[in-house]
């Protein structure tokens, strides 16, 4: 046993609880291996890299290694084509002395959306995880209801989470009822850690170490460790002022991995702490290796780096976490709007002040999305004319009038009850309670109007106070699992079902791909998983399975109807394959435009024909009105395609998994069926 081992897999959790309480110095834990990737790189950062710190993580003395779950798991299987299941076990191997910290989203656990409980049952007892670390974005605990059973009831190491923010509402008072309730769930204290999630990186110095002092005046016992990006620039302080406050443990990444959007760099943490006396848990030599060893593959990244750098203390208004920051940039650059970024910034700021959430998955999507949206319909209507008016609107409700409905001029009101009309399913959901509860109370009244037209009286009474974990009915796994294995061909392993369960389409992806490439995510260096082998001559060596291997690029033939002869040597022997280029023959899309046709509302993915009540349809099979036709996912969001009447589909314009752009023809329908007009049926139709 090394002098800087402290905690180990295998503990029981009160074992771990009670050694970081008695113990006098503070600890860190590392989240390079997760949210470095996802605040500054957009989630590219490959494990084949991340393995090069793994011997050293195992001798660093860290508390943990945060290297699961959040978005790393999604952004896995559809870019990076890694399975989160065999990372753990990568990784396990590696590092066997190491705690392994997954990070989940309550319901949601590493989706979007709320699952039924027997999903999450099933997907946590499945993930061999030592510490989970689960938040809720509307700070609704009973959302944690389900993973907090399992996880506990399995001997694991429960990590409960409080979102933070910095707002007039969001009081100490707020907080520690929250905690209150955490307590509760989890039956006292001696076997959790509190962690405080300060994803956006807003809470100042005096605030964090105010929060901080009254949870330890209330729970003198309870662990806490403070989660907390940079992007203000503040972050060495505020962690100070949270060890003097009584925090214990504290999120770093190495140096070489800081950008602006994740969390502070970990020799420079523990040099402040020192200084100030706080002893910090580390072996100083070994993370400096980490460091240095980073630096030798890092530049692989530069092109995953957000194109929004530096600190940015305005983030205390607009509040877009780090993790969002990334992949919102890449959302706006693939879809040729990055130019109206900065308007988008600026009514998110406005927004969250309107409607009273923690932006962090799913929250942050929502908020991005339904922002992004509004700012984007104005844009192309009304040119950056119409984006200004758009600010200058919302900024006089908001600002100038305190959101006062009545004081706006008529023609304001007006087309404030139109600003929301187009928002997606999700931010539907979220107001109408489908997440759980609003930490502030629902929105007014007029937000409702603006959603839901003329039909918001009706809408609005549907809301619920209930959490998902007793809204939900259970899935019919069994039938899931059936329509999953049809879709792969084959019997599916019970990981490759938990796959599914969270994310479908990239589920079925990812392993058609697999079966494809094999381990090829796994064994190739970056620069050629990247780039690949760019001219004859070029090679690459790499062991797979203890055998040596040497891929050789032979030639490249000349281009014919769109595709090319690559030859390869592999181990010497000759390989041929027919390559197709960017100029290969694309059909046409089809676009809606008769009063029968079904149009997709966004650019997105098709990952759903039908619905899990019926399953998938068919040509010939009859839609009632508002009933689920199909499911386009766009930038981590689902978006349901409703049938507008009833009628019977006589053509499906689209395939499962297929790209689809904003109009294009999904479905033509009839509205005549059997002999009589929509809306003519019986009601038993």
């Amino acid at each position: 046993m090394s002098d800087y081992e402290f905690v180990k897999p295998g503990m029981s959790a009160h074992e771990i609880v009670k050694k970081v309480r008695d113990s006098k110095e503070v600890f860190l834990t590392s989240t390079a291996m997760r949210d470095a990737g996802q605040s500054d790189y957009k989630n590219r950062l490959r494990i084949h890299d991340f393995l090069t710190l793994a011997p050293l993580y195992n001798e660093m003395g860290l508390f943990s290694a945060e290297c699961h779950g959040g978005a790393r798991w999604h952004v896995g299987i559809m870019n990076r084509k890694e399975n989160p299941f065999e990372e753990v076990r990568l990784l396990r191997q590696a590092m066997p002395n190491v705690l392994l910290q997954t990070l989940v989203r309550e319901t949601s656990l590493w989706g979007y959306r709320p699952y039924p409980p027997n999903v999450v049952k099933y997907a946590v007892s499945h993930v061999d995880i030592d510490v989970w670390r689960c938040f809720s974005f509307l700070n609704d605990i009973r959302n944690m209801k389900t993973v907090a059973e399992v996880v506990m009831n399995k001997g694991k190491l429960f990590e409960p989470t409080i979102s933070f923010t910095d707002a007039d509402w969001a009081t100490d008072s707020y907080y520690l009822g929250v905690i209150d309730e955490i307590v509760a769930l989890c039956g006292g204290t001696s076997d959790i850690i509190l962690c405080i999630k300060d994803m956006a990186g807003v809470g100042t110095t005096k605030r964090i170490g105010t929060l901080i002092d009254e949870i330890k005046q209330r729970y003198p016992d309870l662990i806490i460790e403070y989660h907390r990006h940079m992007t203000d620039g503040l972050a060495l302080p505020a962690y100070l002022s949270a060890a003097k406050a009584g925090a214990k443990i504290f999120d770093v990444e190495e140096d070489s991995l800081v950008r602006f959007y994740g969390e502070p760099p970990m020799l420079s943490v523990e040099a402040y702490f020192e200084e100030a006396g706080i002893h910090v848990h580390l072996n100083r030599e070994i993370a400096e290796e980490a460091v240095l060893k980073v630096r030798e593959w890092i530049g692989n990244y530069e092109w995953a780096e957000s194109p929004f750098r530096g600190f940015d203390h305005t983030v205390t208004y607009h509040r877009m976490p780090g993790g969002a920051f990334p992949s919102s940039f890449e959302q706006a650059s693939k879809g040729a709007f990055l130019e109206l970024m900065p308007a988008i910034l600026k009514v998110m700021s406005l927004y969250n002040r309107i409607i009273h959430y923690f932006d962090v998955t799913p929250g942050s999507q929502i908020t991005w999305v339904t922002c992004s949206g509004i700012v984007n319909k104005y844009a192309k209507e009304q040119g950056s004319t119409g984006v200004k008016h758009l600010i200058g609107l919302l900024n006089k409700f908001v600002i100038e009038q305190d959101q006062n409905f009545e004081s706006m001029e008529k023609e304001e009101q007006e087309e404030l009850l139109k600003v929301l009309r187009n928002a997606t399913d999700d931010f539907r959901n979220l107001i109408l309670g489908q997440y759980g509860q609003l930490p502030n109370g629902w929105p007014a009244d007029w937000v409702y109007e603006s959603t839901f037209g003329d039909t918001w009286h009706e809408k609005r009474k549907t809301r619920n106070d209930l959490s998902p974990v007793e809204l939900l009915k259970d899935d019919n796994l069994k039938r899931l699992r059936s329509s999953f294995e049809e879709a792969i061909g084959r019997n599916a392993t019970d990981e490759e079902f938990v796959l599914y369960l969270m994310h479908p389409k990239d589920a079925v992806e990812y392993i058609e791909w697999h079966e494809k490439y094999g381990e090829a995510a796994l064994v190739l260096p970056t620069s050629i998983w990247r780039e690949g082998l760019k001219k004859p001559g070029d090679k690459v060596e790499f062991d797979f399975w203890g055998k040596p291997y040497c891929v050789e690029l032979a030639s490249i033939g000349a281009e014919h109807d769109g595709v090319v002869q690559v030859v390869l040597l592999v181990n010497n022997k000759t390989k041929v394959y027919a390559v197709q280029t960017p100029h290969a023959k694309k059909e046409d899309k089809r676009m809606a435009k008769g009063a029968n046709d079904i149009p997709s509302p966004v650019n997105g993915t098709v990952w759903r024909i039908g619905n899990p009540k019926r399953g998938t349809l068919q040509v010939g099979d009859i839609v009632h009105k508002d009933e689920e036709m199909a499911n386009v996912e766009a930038m981590k969001m689902e978006n349901v395609i409703a049938a507008p009447f009833t009628g019977q589909i006589l053509e499906i314009c689209v395939k499962l998994n297929e790209l689809v752009q904003e109009g294009q023809l999904l479905f033509v329908i009839d509205k005549r069926v059997g002999g009589k007009e929509q809306g003519m049926l019986p009601a038993d139709s």
